[in-house]
C-alpha cells in the first residue's frame, strides 16, 4: 500500500480511539494544540521548535507553532493551520500532500485569529498542550485531563500500519548515518568528525535529530548519555573504542539505533561480539504475552554470563543476577516503546483506563513492563558499562574479592559496549527494522551482502 492509503487507515483508527477515550471521559471535542516557539531568557533567537507528539500523531507538521487539531466525535477533523506573513522566517507552505485531503483546513495569519477560528463553544472541551492559557474560559479540569491521556497513551502502543511504515523509514535513514559514522571512525576521526559524518550520511539537520547523539569514543562509552564531542583526533595508538548512539526521524517518528566499535582486534573486540550475540538472542526471545519485565532479568542473566566468562566476576550468573551485581555494569533498563517519542508513552499503562503501574524499585530506570503484544515497537539495547562511580561502590561491598580488578582497569579506557536495535511486534514474528535497514543499504551499495554482521565488526 502506499503512504497517503496507510495515512488514510491510520486517521480512521485515531479517529475512533480518540473518539472512544473522549466519550469515557465526558468529552465531545477535542483541541490539541501543536505548540510554541520559546524564547531563551533575555534574548530573542528561539529554541528549536518541538512539536506536540499529540498533535504529530495526527499529521506529519514537524515545524509549525500555532496550530490546532479540532477534534469533535462523530465529525472529520479540522486544522487551523497558522500561515503569518514574515520575511525574517520561513513562512510555512500552503498544507498540501497526503493528509491534507482528510482535514477542513482554515488558514490563519495571526496567532489570535486561531484562537478566535476555534469559537467559544467549549463545552465538553478538552486541550492537550501546553499553552493552555491562551484559551479563555477553558476550565482547568479539562486541561490535559489525565483519565483521557492515559487511555490515548495506552493505544499509543499499539503502532498503525502507517506508523510502522514511518518507523521503517526512519530506521533506513539512520542506517545510513550510521554507515558513513563507522568509516569515519575507522579512518581515525574525532568524536565531532564521527558525529558531522553521521549528519551528512543521514542527509538531517542536527535540530533534525530526534534526540541528541551520543558519539562516545574510548572511556567517554562509560556515560549512558555522553554529549561532549572531542574536536581533535587521537593518536591511532589511543584509538580503541567507539559507542554511538544516534537515530533519525520520518513524518515524526524516532528511530534509536546504537553500534559498538573495536578499532583492531583483542580483548573489547571479543566482549563486543559477545554482547552483539547476547542482543541477538534477547530479539529472537521476544514473545507475545510475555511481560517485558521478564525479558530484562534475562538479559542481565545472558550479561552476568558474559562477565563471567570473560573473567571480571567469578560468581555463578544467578547469583550475580540476585544479588545485584550486574546492576553495577548493566545499570539502565533493557528498551522502551518508541515511536512519536524515543522514549515513547505507556510503558506502565497496564489498562486503557487506569494510572500507571509503579516501578519495580529493583530496575528504576526499566521504562516498560507491559506484555507484549503485536504492533508494539520497542528497543532492545542490553550493554555492559565501567562506570568509575558504580564500581567504586562496588569496590567496597561485600563481592569486591569476587571481582578481578586488573580486567577490570584494564577496561575502564573502552568505557561500555550497547548495541540497540528497534524492533516491531507481530503475531508470528519479530521484525528487527533496524538490522533489516543495514542489511537492504549494504547489499545496495555492494560493500557486503546481506548476511554481514555488521554490528559485530572489529576493525
Amino acid at each position: 500500500m502506499t503512504l497517503a492509503a496507510l495515512y488514510e487507515e491510520h486517521l480512521e483508527i485515531l479517529a475512533r480511539r480518540h473518539s472512544e477515550a473522549m466519550e469515557a471521559a465526558g468529552y465531545s471535542r477535542l483541541l490539541i494544540h501543536s505548540g510554541v516557539q520559546r524564547l531563551p531568557f533575555c534574548d530573542d533567537n528561539h529554541y528549536p521548535f518541538k512539536v506536540n507528539p499529540h498533535f504529530k500523531y495526527w499529521l506529519p507538521l514537524l515545524e509549525h507553532p500555532h496550530c490546532f487539531v479540532d477534534f469533535r466525535v462523530g465529525q472529520p477533523p479540522r486544522l487551523i493551520y497558522f500561515q503569518p506573513e514574515d520575511y525574517w522566517h520561513k513562512t510555512p507552505a500552503d498544507p498540501e500532500g497526503y493528509w491534507a485531503t482528510h482535514f477542513e483546513i482554515e488558514l490563519v495569519a495571526q496567532v489570535e485569529d486561531g484562537i478566535r477560528a476555534l469559537g467559544r463553544d467549549l463545552g465538553h472541551c478538552a486541550f492537550i498542550g501546553e499553552e493552555a492559557c491562551m484559551i479563555p474560559g477553558l476550565a482547568e479540569e479539562n486541561i490535559n485531563p489525565a483519565k483521557l491521556l492515559d487511555e490515548l497513551h495506552y493505544y499509543r502502543a499499539y503502532k498503525t500500519r502507517y506508523e510502522a511504515e514511518c518507523l521503517r523509514r526512519a530506521n533506513r535513514i539512520a542506517a545510513a548515518g550510521h554507515l558513513s559514522a563507522r568509516d569515519a571512525f575507522t579512518s581515525g576521526g574525532s568524536e565531532l568528525d564521527i558525529h558531522h559524518a553521521y549528519l551528512q550520511g543521514a542527509g538531517v539537520l542536527e535540530v533534525e535529530l530526534p534526540y541528541t547523539n551520543i558519539v562516545a569514543m574510548n572511556s567517554h562509552g562509560s556515560v549512558l548519555h555522553y554529549h561532549g564531542a572531542d574536536r581533535h583526533g587521537l593518536a591511532v595508538k589511543d584509538i580503541h573504542s567507539l559507542v554511538i548512539d544516534a537515530g533519525a526521524s520520518f513524518a515524526g517518528y524516532a528511530s534509536d539505533i546504537t553500534r559498538s566499535y573495536a578499532y583492531r582486534d583483542g580483548v573489547y573486540a571479543e566482549l563486543l561480539h559477545d554482547l552483539d550475540h547476547a542482543q541477538r538472542s534477547l530479539v529472537n526471545m521476544l514473545e507475545i504475552g510475555k511481560e517485558f519485565a521478564e525479558f530484562h532479568w534475562q538479559s542481565h542473566l545472558l550479561i552476568a554470563e558474559i562477565l563471567q566468562r570473560h573473567g571480571f566476576v567469578d560468581m555463578a550468573p544467578h547469583k550475580m543476577v540476585t544479588e545485584g551485581v550486574t546492576n553495577v555494569f548493566f545499570p539502565c533498563g533493557l528498551g522502551h516503546f518508541i515511536g512519536l517519542q524515543v522514549h515513547d508513552v505507556g510503558g506502565y499503562q497496564m489498562a486503557p483506563r487506569s494510572q500507571a503501574e509503579k516501578r519495580d524499585p529493583r530496575a528504576p530506570f526499566l521504562r516498560l513492563a507491559r506484555k507484549l503484544e503485536a504492533g508494539q515497537a520497542l528497543t532492545i539495547e542490553p550493554g555492559i558499562y565501567f562506570m568509575d562511580m558504580l564500581l567504586g561502590e562496588l569496590s567496597r561491598s561485600k563481592h569486591s574479592s569476587r571481582v578481578n580488578w586488573d580486567k577490570v582497569d584494564e577496561f575502564r579506557k573502552y568505557g561500555g559496549v550497547r548495541v540497540e536495535d528497534c524492533v516491531l511486534m507481530h503475531e508470528n514474528r519479530v521484525e528487527n527494522q533496524s538490522r533489516d535497514a543495514f542489511e537492504a543499504l549494504l547489499a545496495r551499495k555492494g560493500d557486503g551482502s546481506p548476511s554481514i554482521d555488521f554490528s559485530a565488526a572489529s576493525v
